[in-house]
């Protein structure tokens, strides 16, 4: 049977929760990242599926030890680019009166502007943060791009739409201090895996229309939160897999879908295809057993059957963990965003 998502992510508490035995000791940050590296290792030595938090384990440690200006680093299709970059750590995006969601920035050195990209990790909607996308982040800064990594608000807490409503005020942020950041406002991508990959892809296919732009007092609801491309990998775009009685993602969606089916349209990107929506692209694991390739599939060739531009890559031998981490993902996203962002491959999709 599908394995329960949620059940996936008691890794996180590695890192969340402190010991407290009679004599309160407690345990260091460098041994809470090396316990994690060893879980990480163990879940992929026993092919387990895995989601989330567990994406980039190891890559926390060499975050623990980079500065915060820094060169990414390459691979064979990205060394020739020109592009070193700066690095803007912690920048607060968004403030609620219980919550501050802050965003690391990647910002290539040149004169900009550049088009820029809004990186969102996944997790299960419940868990993860923008570290995740440290790695992916450099690679694509180097090829040109101005990377937003945000963190947002998490279920059980903060049920749907608290997350989606959290990206689109991050698109309005980056709109909003383009100049600040050499962002240029009219070419903007979404890219995300996992619970992030969804977001994107529901922000590439909704609109001011739809009802989930969630501003807030300060927030300038007129800035336009369309992207003008969206990559997403591993991503759940439909919600048609899970079974009606399903209590699996009740603690995001807060109901069965017997009990509520508007909760879980509302939720999928496939629910607000329309036909200005922004050219897209899919890569997917053909062994993720967390997320089965069919949820992202299905939303692919409903934008073809509209006639919008759309891609897939379906990557042989892959499973969740094995198709975030693999770098050459993002050289598939580079090509993609090149063709649709830049200047050399420019569409006429503005910002709506």
């Amino acid at each position: 049977s599908f394995p329960d998502v949620h059940s996936l992510y008691s890794i996180r508490h590695l890192t969340s929760v402190t010991l407290r035995p009679r004599n309160m000791i407690q345990i260091s940050p460098s041994k809470l990242i090396c316990s994690m590296i060893v879980c990480l290792s163990l879940v992929v030595g026993a092919n387990w599926p895995a989601d989330g938090f567990a994406q980039n384990a190891a890559a926390a440690t060499d975050q623990a030890n980079s500065p915060d200006t820094d060169v990414s680093p390459t691979s064979a299709n990205v060394a020739s680019r020109p592009y070193d970059f700066d690095k803007h750590g912690g920048v607060v995006y968004r403030r609620g009166e219980d919550f501050e969601l802050s965003c690391d920035i990647y910002v290539p050195i040149g004169n900009g502007p550049f088009p820029a990209l809004l990186a969102v990790h996944g997790g299960g909607w419940w868990s993860g943060s923008k570290l995740h996308w440290f790695r992916h982040a450099r690679h694509l800064a180097r090829a040109g791009y101005v990377v937003v990594a945000i963190n947002y608000r998490h279920a059980p807490k903060y049920k749907f739409p608290a997350q989606i409503h959290d990206c689109k005020a991050a698109v309005r942020w980056m709109r909003n201090n383009a100049e600040a950041y050499k962002i240029d406002s009219h070419r903007i991508g979404g890219v995300g895996y996992s619970a992030g990959g969804h977001l994107v892809a529901l922000l590439g296919t909704t609109d001011a229309d739809d009802g989930l732009e969630g501003g807030l007092n300060g927030e300038e609801p007129a800035t336009s939160t369309r992207l003008q491309a969206v990559v997403a990998g591993g991503a759940p775009c439909d919600f048609g897999w899970i079974e009606d009685d399903s209590t699996r993602l009740v603690y995001w969606l807060g109901a069965t879908p017997a009990a509520d089916p508007d909760i879980y349209r509302r939720a999928a990107p496939t629910s607000f295809i329309s036909d200005d929506d922004p050219p897209f692209a899919f890569y997917h694991g053909e062994s993720d057993f967390v997320v089965p390739p069919s949820a992202s599939e299905t939303m692919h060739l409903q934008l073809q059957r509209q006639g919008l531009p759309s891609h897939y890559k379906l990557l042989a031998g892959q499973g969740h963990l094995g198709a975030f981490t693999d770098l050459e993902t993002m050289d598939f996203a580079i090509e993609f965003f090149d063709r649709h962002l830049t200047d050399r491959h420019r569409t006429d999709k503005k910002s709506r």
